[in-house]
């Protein structure tokens, strides 16, 4: 049996620093917390410590006792966009949208996770929502900008930015989108003066970072202007795809990386970009860079990791996933990465199922009860795979993979 978990999410970690942003998360996270329901409280004092996992684990205890608590699903929701996981933060903003109003919060969420999916039409009509709320905010205007540039109609979205521009006249990105959409519609000296715009606001917005950049903020432990900075340029460089010009595309993905440390989805798109151009070796010596500049996060040495696996590079990416290990060793994904190579490559199957077991231990979900019972069957611990397999299925009975995994135990000999 060659299947093993499908392994991509990204997480933002609680090791070396890297706390999860708690500014507006964790302020909603309080107030849900202190309404006082059972495990509320246990995830309160998590969410402060900056324990954002267990915070999230009591959360979920919150949801199995009491299924439509909105605000429940909206902080899940940012959570999971902020580790990475797109789908599971589609799937929990349209959760929430289920049991409760529409707010610009969870549409832009959820327009945000369609859009890194690819799924743009989907994303156009849920920003489409976004903008005709009462009282609609620049940022969904702005992304439904960017969803009309994915979809080629250019025209729309010069629309969309300048709505974001009206209601937030310096929005830098607005002014490169309004730069880019004016360029493909052929109107040069309109483009041109919206790109002088442009070029004047990221002026400041690096003359922040560099009279700030001493001053951390105190509740992500990175200087906020970094992340404004990191996001402007994230922005510029999903422009850039669109256009395919591939070099700038590149290039300043690997700046947002560079600037915001800590933020899994700049190194998602950074991997994206050169797997589906076909060139992780590339990818590869790009993350080798990264890790030289910063030796101690460990989320360098995932994406390094997965894009060496890609390669068959196997003791290199053994290298580099026991690298996350120790820089960050209460990360579960350190331990399940691992793991999942070993089963891929059906090398050294005995301590796959070791860290397994630890990544199960570090965060009970029916993916990492999926991989112990992959983990035991190369064992040959039929017992324990089925044992294994019924405890995912019993967190996530919809999940087709473990429903195949447990026919395939049942039915064989």
């Amino acid at each position: 049996m060659g299947d093993t978990p499908h392994q991509h999410s990204t997480k933002r970690h609680p090791g070396n620093g890297a706390n999860l942003p708690r500014s507006q998360a964790q302020s909603r996270f309080s107030d849900f917390a202190a309404r006082g329901r059972s495990g509320s409280a246990k995830a309160r004092s998590c969410g402060r410590a900056g324990q954002s996992d267990e915070a999230t684990k009591h959360l979920k205890r919150c949801l199995e006792l009491r299924p439509n608590q909105v605000d429940a699903y909206e902080i899940l929701a940012r959570v999971s966009y902020e580790k990475g996981e797109l789908d599971e933060t589609a799937r929990l903003c349209q959760e929430a949208l289920k049991r409760g109003p529409a707010t610009p919060d969870i549409l832009n969420r959820l327009g945000r996770a369609l859009l890194d999916l690819g799924q743009t039409q989907e994303a156009v009509r849920t920003l489409q929502q976004a903008v005709g709320l009462p009282k609609p905010i620049s940022e969904s205007a702005y992304l439904l900008g960017q969803a009309y540039m994915q979809s080629g109609d250019f025209a729309q979205a010069k629309v969309s930015f300048r709505q974001a521009i009206g209601l937030l006249p310096d929005h830098t990105q607005a002014y490169f989108g309004l730069y880019t959409a004016c360029l493909r519609l052929g109107q040069n000296e309109e483009a041109g003066r919206y790109r002088e715009q442009f070029t004047k606001l990221e002026a400041i917005d690096r003359k922040d970072l560099t009279d700030r950049s001493a001053r951390e903020d105190t509740l992500t432990g990175l200087p906020m202007v970094r992340e404004t900075v990191a996001r402007t340029l994230f922005g510029a460089a999903q422009i850039y795809r669109v256009h395919e010009q591939t070099g700038k595309t590149a290039e300043l993905f690997r700046r947002s990386a560079a600037l915001d440390a800590d933020n899994p989805v700049y190194r998602s798109a950074l991997e994206a970009f050169y797997v589906q151009r076909k060139d992780p070796a590339e990818g590869v010596r790009v993350f080798e860079q990264l890790a030289a500049e910063q030796p101690e996060n460990s989320l360098n040495y995932m994406f390094l990791g997965r894009l060496q696996s890609r390669l068959d590079h196997f003791e290199a990416a053994e290298r580099s996933f026991q690298k996350m290990q120790q820089l960050a060793p209460q990360w579960a994904d350190g331990y399940r990465a691992l793991a999942e190579l070993y089963l891929r490559a059906n090398r050294k199957t005995d301590q796959a199922r070791v860290l397994a077991r630890k990544a199960l231990e570090l965060e009970p979900s029916g993916s990492h009860y999926y991989l112990l019972a992959v983990a035991s069957l190369k064992n040959n611990d039929r017992t324990g795979a089925l044992e294994a397999v019924k405890k995912a299925l019993a967190l996530s009975p919809d999940e087709k993979i473990y429903q195949e995994f447990l026919k395939q135990i049942k039915e064989a000999p």
